[in-house]
C-alpha cells in the first residue's frame, strides 16, 4: 500500500495513456441530453458532443459528481492508499470541489482536496506535480503549499471558434453570440483568479486567428517553464493542429509538448474546433 498518492477529475482531460502512466484514478462528470445521461469519457467524447449539435441537438446539460460519489470513489482509494491529494477543477466553474470537500469530511483527513481554480489540463499540470512531489518524499503540507503558489503561475486559455457553445452554457448573452458570428469574432478565454474571463479576441480567418493567439500566449518565452508544454483541444483539424505544433516547436520549444482531446464536460462548453495552450510560468 502506497502512503499517499493523487487522484483527479475526468477534466483534468489527460488521456487514458497518461492516466496510466501517472497511475491516476478519476471521478467522472455527467453530461445530459435529451437521449440520456452519459459518463464523461466513459459513456460519451468530445466528438460526441459536436455531433449532436452538428445533427439537431438543441441542449446539453453537465453535471459534476455529488458528495456520495465522491464517497464511494475515496472509499476505494483509500483501500489502496493510506491517504489521498486530491486535485480538483475550479470550484467557480463546478459544483465538484464543493461536493469533494463534504465528502473528505467522512474520511478523518485522510483525504485533503485541493481546488485549482483551473480547468482541462491547468488542471493536469497540477496533478502531475503533486505526482512528482510525493516521489521526491514531500510532505502533504509541502506539497499543497506548493500547488497552492503555482495558481497564479499556470496559464489557462484556448481561443473559441464562435460563442455558440457559450451562450448555449449560459456564459455568453445572445447578442454576443450573434455578434461574434456575424463579423467572424473568435473569443479567447482565460482563468483568472479562478473565474473564466474573456481574454481578448481575433477576428477573420480561424487558422490564421489561432496561430495570432498562440503567438501572443508565447511573447514571453523566456518566463515560461520549459519542462511541459499541453496543447488541448475539442475538435481541430489535422492540418491546423501541426501548425500549432510546430509554431510552439519554433516560439517555445519545450521538454514534453503533448498534444490532449478535451473531455465531453470541457468541449460542452467550449465548443467544437477549440484549442488552447496550457503551460506554467516561472
Amino acid at each position: 500500500m502506497k502512503k499517499v498518492w493523487v487522484t483527479t477529475d475526468c477534466t483534468c482531460d489527460l488521456s487514458e495513456t497518461l492516466l496510466d502512466k501517472y497511475d491516476l484514478k478519476v471521478v467522472y462528470f455527467y453530461i445530459a441530453t435529451e437521449h440520456g445521461y452519459f459518463k464523461d469519457l466513459a459513456e460519451i467524447t468530445s466528438t460526441n458532443i459536436v455531433e449532436y449539435f452538428e445533427q439537431g441537438g438543441q441542449q446539453i446539460h453537465t453535471t459534476a459528481p455529488d458528495a456520495s460519489e465522491y464517497i464511494e470513489f475515496f472509499t476505494q482509494m483509500l483501500q489502496k492508499y493510506e491517504e489521498i491529494i486530491h486535485i480538483t477543477i475550479g470550484s467557480s466553474v463546478s459544483l465538484s470541489y464543493k461536493s469533494a470537500i463534504a465528502a473528505a469530511k467522512h474520511f478523518n483527513n485522510k483525504v485533503h482536496v485541493f481546488d485549482t481554480g483551473h480547468l482541462s489540463t491547468g488542471i493536469a499540470h497540477f496533478v502531475i506535480k503533486a505526482i512528482e512531489l510525493l516521489e521526491e518524499n514531500k510532505s502533504i503540507d509541502d506539497i499543497l503549499a506548493t500547488l497552492e503558489d503555482m495558481k497564479n503561475k499556470v496559464s489557462t486559455s484556448f481561443i473559441a471558434y464562435n460563442a455558440d457553445y457559450l451562450y448555449r452554457a449560459g456564459k455568453v448573452s445572445k447578442l454576443v453570440k450573434n455578434v461574434c458570428s456575424f463579423f467572424k469574432i473568435h473569443p479567447v478565454l482565460f482563468m483568472k483568479n479562478g473565474d473564466m474571463k474573456l481574454k481578448t479576441i481575433q477576428i477573420g480567418n480561424y487558422d490564421k486567428s489561432v496561430l495570432r493567439y498562440v503567438r501572443r500566449e508565447l511573447k514571453k518565452p523566456n518566463k515560461i517553464k520549459r519542462n511541459r508544454l499541453f496543447i488541448t483541444y475539442s475538435t481541430c483539424p489535422v492540418k491546423l493542429l501541426a501548425k500549432v505544433n510546430a509554431l510552439i516547436k519554433k516560439l517555445c520549444p519545450v521538454e514534453e509538448l503533448i498534444e490532449t482531446k478535451a473531455s465531453a464536460t470541457v468541449t460542452s462548453n467550449c465548443g467544437a474546433n477549440t484549442i488552447g495552450i496550457l503551460f506554467v510560468e516561472e
